[in-house]
């Protein structure tokens, strides 16, 4: 009777030796498996950041500044979120648990983040590029897209106000427009020039963002100066986007938006 109990008692133990180790065994599987998976994604994680960094690298001039450091705070995040391969514990359970947290890891949202604002930065990019002393014809072309906009005239060297078409430091093209939020009948003038940017605004186009900063900087001087003061002005790439002072203050912004959305448009 005890060798039976004895060899029932060892096989009960050999079972459940077997049973353990077999479960071991398998835990050790889902974890090796998921840390080739954990590879694989990080792999594809580094290769989203280092393609996000070689857009920033190439160092060409967004329009929007801030499409770089938004850039880089992704590239920042995805770095953060990143796990590293752990060592395998010991106990089953423990190796069980790490294989199904391993397993759970999703970098999806920091690679679709990287990709948006890698985009984003490509666009503004080419908004800059597109903004950089571009033609007479593109702006016009652009101007009558924007709704409160009408008449538009471009100067020629015989009928410049300022006398500054093609001088050094002075604009390539400068295109003048009546806006039909401004009352034309109190705006001296027969055209969009004589108008001046009284009768709705005007858009000068420079060489070099120097040029059209510097310009910027000279209007200012006459701003809130009464008859002096020519209206709102704003550089973008290197044109000056000028609005009447004829127009309110919100009338100003909403205008100046049309025309930047129409200037900006891929």
């Amino acid at each position: 009777m005890k060798k039976i109990i004895v060899i029932a008692l060892t096989l009960i133990l050999t079972l459940t030796f077997y049973a353990c180790d077999s479960e071991k065994k398998a835990a050790k599987d889902s974890f090796n498996t998921a840390v080739e998976e954990l590879t694989e994604k990080n792999e594809q994680l580094d290769q989203s950041i280092q393609t996000a960094q070689a857009a920033i690298d190439v160092g060409e001039t967004p329009l929007e500044e801030s499409a770089v450091s938004d850039l880089e705070e992704a590239i920042s995040n995805a770095n953060k979120s990143k796990i590293e391969v752990p060592e395998m514990p010991d106990e089953t359970d423990e190796i069980n648990a790490a294989a199904t947290e391993l397993s759970a890891v999703d970098y999806s949202s920091q690679i679709a983040a990287l990709q948006e604002k890698q985009k984003s930065l490509k666009d503004s990019i080419k908004q800059f590029k597109q903004l950089s002393n571009p033609t007479e014809s593109f702006v016009i072309e652009r101007l009558k897209t924007a709704k409160s906009i009408d008449n538009i005239k471009a100067v020629t060297e015989d009928n410049d106000p300022n006398g500054n078409l093609n001088k050094a430091g002075g604009y390539t093209a400068c295109i003048y427009f009546t806006s039909p939020q401004v009352n034309q009948n109190e705006v001296y003038g027969e055209d969009p020039i004589e108008k001046g940017t009284d009768g709705g605004g005007a858009v000068e186009v420079y060489k070099t963002v120097a040029d059209a900063e510097k310009r910027n900087t000279y209007l200012a001087a006459f701003d809130g100066n009464g008859f002096l003061d020519s209206g709102s002005h704003s550089v973008v790439g290197t044109v000056i986007i000028r609005t009447s002072t004829n127009l309110t203050a919100s009338q100003q912004k909403e205008l100046e938006k049309q025309i930047y959305d129409a200037l900006i448009k891929l």
